[in-house]
């Protein structure tokens, strides 16, 4: 059940926004579809983006046949070129932001290239003697073309957790990966890296500077972002990383607004750290209690995709902050996504190894140690063996493997290649870790069923942070034991000093965990009886032992088991795609 609780204002006296009714031409607003190679697909692409509401775009060539959602913007438009999306520039990135830029060239043809770090969202599919270039899943969903599950890529999947390469679930299909460009017009289509994170994090950046250069850099993004857009409403969770964004839009003098949620148990309701920074920054604030009474584990996903994206046991907030940023005075969605990842959160000793082998056996490396220790709540001496033994361990760059609940011998050892991949010997482990989990959030930021074909910002994922945040050392990121310390630091005077420096964050285990034992015996003939099992991936026993058990209090594997879940149910979702037959579940905010 969704049920709101009352809007809270700075005054205290509740109501103060206009009301934003939802839309349902609003999800394909950010849509593309697109196909280059004449006129074999002129009839589908026109019937689908009548369907959709998009709009003809100007032809940079006569073969390519472009269209676009009308919210999707256009920042340049020349003779040969075309940028959609939003593009900014500065004096360190010569361009930055979340966009797609077409540049036809006479003797390199079609080049289309994809912002680094998020980027709007590529598909492309080689048919009909040319590109089929698409946004999303569903635009395609009625055209004659029969797209199949992958299931080799499924292999690496259930092996490599969160590890986003260009291949997708769909056989044939591949995304253009962010800091990426596919190159059409010389011969096969190919593609190209321009942007890579190994330069910045290569770099360094002072520890006294930091904090400064931090909140500058994410004011000055925040606020090119802000001033492209009417209105905003922010997803307010009460921590840290959605906190300074709000903070920093207030002190931009941006009008906006805020949405928070709160689950039935306490270890999910952070509404008090939500309302101290709304009260800061002088916004409305609209809550929503969430309860998972109506939760169904086994629906399948929110909307259509070329890989598993959406979480079942999330649909219900999914849902409620959908439902919430709807209402509010506000189309654009303002999210703290990424900030973990970005100010590079941590409970290892990693950052006092960095800087031990950075900084030799010094007074600073010391201190690192401490902080370590006080971070992970250890005593220094065990923080200090645990050095000792990483550091004896050697390197370990490699993605982490994460197949449990499979059969091992079944999946392959290595992930796919990625256009980060790069020897780094050069670099402390810490650091490549850094990168890696910047690489990691890549594969969340299309998975929320409330942002499928929505204008969704994350300010914090923007190239320019991105950049200074990799060149920060590791061992500040956990000065004085805390984690994130330079954006703490950094925005320390703009927020309410319990959201500055608390140090837990908000949970969701008792909710997923009560959602999984109610409805296990419906997962079960998913889990057991699916593609998965029927393929030999599966480790039957083991998956049958766990759904037997009483009680798993401590015990994260059910969040496994949910995850293979949701690779069943997007299986059944694409199974008629191309075969005339497919319509997709949508929920409707």
């Amino acid at each position: 059940m969704l049920a709101p609780v009352g809007r809270v204002c700075p005054d205290g006296n509740g109501g103060g926004g206009t009301k934003l009714s939802a839309d349902s031409g609003r999800m394909m607003e950010q849509a593309i579809l697109g196909f280059l190679g004449g006129e074999p697909l002129a009839t589908e692409l026109a019937v689908a983006a009548g369907r959709h509401g998009l709009r003809s775009l100007d032809r940079l060539v006569p073969e390519l046949a472009l269209f676009a959602g009308e919210g999707v913007g256009i920042s340049i438009h020349d003779p040969g070129r075309l940028v959609l999306g939003d593009w900014f520039e500065n004096s360190r990135s010569t361009s930055w932001g979340n966009y797609l830029e077409f540049m036809v060239d006479q003797a390199e043809g079609l080049t289309i290239s994809r912002a680094p770090i998020t980027g709007m969202p590529l598909y492309w599919l080689e048919v009909a003697g040319g590109v089929l270039l698409f946004s999303h899943l569903e635009l395609i969903e009625t055209f004659s073309v029969a797209l199949s599950v992958d299931e080799e890529y499924l292999r690496y999947l259930l092996s490599f957790s969160n590890f986003r390469t260009a291949r997708t679930g769909l056989s044939g299909a591949q995304e253009l990966l962010p800091g990426t460009a596919l190159i059409l017009g010389r011969g096969l289509p190919t593609t190209e890296t321009f942007w890579s994170p190994w330069p910045h994090a290569r770099e360094s950046v002072g520890e006294g500077d930091a904090p400064i250069l931090l909140e500058q850099r994410i004011r000055a993004c925040v606020s090119a972002w802000a001033n492209s857009r009417d209105s905003i409403v922010v997803e307010l969770s009460g921590g840290l990383d959605s906190s300074i964004v709000a903070a920093a839009l207030a002190q931009g003098e941006h009008a906006f607004s805020a949405a928070t949620i709160a689950t039935a148990s306490p270890d999910g309701d952070e509404r008090r750290f939500a309302r101290a920074v709304a009260e800061r920054c002088g916004i409305d604030l609209v809550e929503y209690v969430h309860g998972d009474a109506v939760l169904d584990l086994t629906a399948g996903p929110a909307f259509l995709a070329p890989r598993p994206a959406t979480y079942g046991v999330l649909a219900g907030i999914d849902a409620a902050l959908g439902s919430a940023t709807n209402e509010m005075s506000g189309s654009s969605i303002f999210t703290g996504i990424g900030g973990d990842n970005v100010f590079a959160i941590n409970r290892s000793i990693m950052p006092a190894l960095d800087a031990l082998l950075s900084l030799g056996p010094l007074p600073r490396s010391l201190a690192a140690l401490n902080d370590c220790a006080r971070l992970c709540n250890a005593t220094v001496w065990r923080a200090a063996r645990a050095v000792w033994r990483q550091w004896r361990a050697g390197r370990d760059a490699a993605w982490p493997r994460d197949d449990g609940y499979c059969v091992r011998t079944m999946l392959p050892d290595e992930p796919l290649p990625h256009p980060w991949d790069e020897v780094v010997d050069d670099l402390p482990v810490g650091k490549i870790r850094h990168v890696q989990s910047i690489l990691r959030i890549g594969d969340f930021l299309d998975r929320p069923g409330r942002w499928y074909g929505r204008d969704v910002v994350a300010p914090l994922l923007s190239q320019p942070v991105v950049e200074l945040c990799l060149a920060i050392p590791s061992w500040a990121w956990v000065a004085r034991g805390r984690d994130r310390a330079v954006a703490r630091a950094a925005f320390a005077s703009h927020l309410p000093a319990i959201v500055a420096w608390r140090r837990n964050k908000g949970r969701l285990e008792t909710m997923c965990a009560e959602a999984f034992l109610a409805q296990r015996r419906s997962l079960a003939p998913i889990l057991l009886e699916g593609r998965l099992a029927r393929e030999g991936l599966i480790d039957r026993k083991r998956v049958e032992a766990y759904l037997a058990r009483e009680r798993i209090e401590g015990d994260y594997d059910y969040f496994r088991l949910l995850e293979l879940a949701d690779i069943e149910l997007w299986i059944a979702s694409v199974s008629d795609l191309g075969a005339g037959k497919f319509r997709p579940v949508q929920r409707a905010y």
